[in-house]
């Protein structure tokens, strides 16, 4: 147990910038997750230099302003096509909006915790494609370090940390994580470690995702994980699969005590969360050991929330059926008997799978529920036959008061977490 922290160590979250497949922005966003997913879009990208293939993909829409209005910058700064980078900077950009936080750019020590996936891999390799593809036939081997040197250079992810300080003029503390899927979950642990030391006031967390080739989907479709037919359904006996999405998400964390000096409305307090390593197979949970059971645990006896207290989880619900078993019995041990009033919902049926982003935006999602008392629906056909989860699934937008909830992740190479968010009592 830890004794209650004071205002300056509570971290709060004071804004949201979701740019997602389903809406960019929280007023488009959440009305998109009261209505049914918007259908991904099936794109033919590359696998390989002569073979393409087709795939379905919650993709961006081109042309929207909040994105566009950074493109002078990614231009003058040797990031022009680097969408995922575009997209951050887009959410990060309205989490500020959302937030009103005003800063001197010169004097701050506001930092950034990223969660990029593969920052900068998916131009890198597309310029490649095309370069060889470009090349006239010849006996000589082609050059391709000098005309591929900055694409190789840019995806190095100290370069994204830099652009991001940079476009925003932040000077605090700042890296990235890559953690797999669950990477967001881990950036706003760090980012709430920072002010709780003292060492900031204010931190923003932030991902995004594009896909211009498809050499890391097929890594997916020939393990069996990919959606065939465009329709994600979560907790569903067999396991639909899940198809990826493009996008970003940022967050803005401060300490309740700077929130409130300036006056500033608050989603959220992050309680805390708890983490682990399965250290076992690099695309499947140990179900033996089920340590995502023992993070549950240990987030709730760490933060003083007990299992009662808990209205929502939102669950990893990657939609494939090993994965949404773990997590399935992972909860079942850790809150049957307990949760007696909870509920769960999956929101990656609305967004795609953003890989690293994923926890960020549905956490998102998770925290406009709680502002606006409604909990989004998780996709189903009639009369599911579902994977058992000890709460029940939502499956039609529910009118509901949410204090407490829980966002759970469970990422390839096994990094388990399991992070919690309360109300603000007024």
């Amino acid at each position: 147990m830890t004794s209650r922290p004071t205002d300056s160590q509570r971290v709060v979250i004071t804004g949201i910038g979701p740019v997602a497949h389903a809406g960019i922005g929280v007023g488009a966003f959440w009305e998109s997750l009261l209505e049914p997913p918007r259908a991904p879009i099936e794109r033919v990208l590359h696998v390989d230099l002569a073979k393409v293939e087709t795939f379905h993909i919650a993709s961006m829409p081109p042309g929207h302003p909040a994105i566009d209005r950074h493109q002078p910058f990614l231009d003058a700064n040797e990031f022009s096509g680097y969408r995922d980078l575009a997209y951050a900077l887009a959410a990060i950009d309205l989490a500020i909006d959302d937030a009103s936080l005003g800063y001197d750019r010169e004097d701050n020590r506001i930092g950034v915790i990223q969660a990029f996936e593969a920052p900068g891999m998916e131009r890198a390799i597309a310029e490649m494609f095309q370069r060889c593809a470009d090349m006239p036939q010849s006996d000589q081997p082609p050059c391709l370090y000098e005309p591929l040197a900055p694409f190789f250079y840019n995806s190095q992810p100290f370069l994204y940390v830099h652009a991001v300080s940079k476009a925003f003029q932040f000077h605090g503390f700042s890296t990235s994580i890559h953690n797999a899927c669950s990477t967001g979950a881990f950036a706003i642990e760090m980012a709430a470690q920072q002010i709780r030391a003292g060492h900031a006031d204010t931190m923003i967390v932030v991902g995004g995702e594009a896909f211009d080739t498809a050499v890391r989907i097929e890594w997916f479709r020939r393990l069996d994980l990919y959606n065939k037919g465009g329709a994600m359904y979560p907790f569903h006996a067999g396991g639909s699969g899940f198809f990826v999405g493009e996008g970003a998400a940022a967050l803005v964390l401060e300490s309740m005590e700077a929130a409130d000096a300036r006056g500033a409305t608050t989603y959220a307090e992050y309680v805390g969360g708890a983490f682990a390593q399965q250290s076992w197979k690099h695309a499947l949970p140990d179900v033996r050991s089920k340590r995502l059971r023992d993070v549950i645990k240990t987030a709730m006896s760490r933060h003083n929330v007990a299992a009662g207290d808990v209205d929502l989880v939102i669950p990893h619900g990657a939609s494939t059926t090993i994965s949404d078993g773990y997590e399935a019995v992972c909860l079942d041990e850790s809150l049957a008997g307990a949760s007696t009033d909870a509920v769960a919902t999956a929101l990656k049926p609305y967004v795609g799978h953003t890989l690293a982003t994923s926890n960020l935006i549905e956490t998102a999602g998770a925290l406009l529920a709680m502002k606006h008392g409604t909990i989004p629906a998780t996709p189903h056909p009639s009369n599911p036959a579902c994977t058992p989860l000890p709460i029940p699934l939502v499956t039609e937008p529910t009118t509901r008061d949410v204090n407490v909830f829980m966002k759970l992740a469970t990422g390839f190479t096994g990094h388990d977490g399991a992070t919690i968010f309360r109300k603000i009592e007024l």
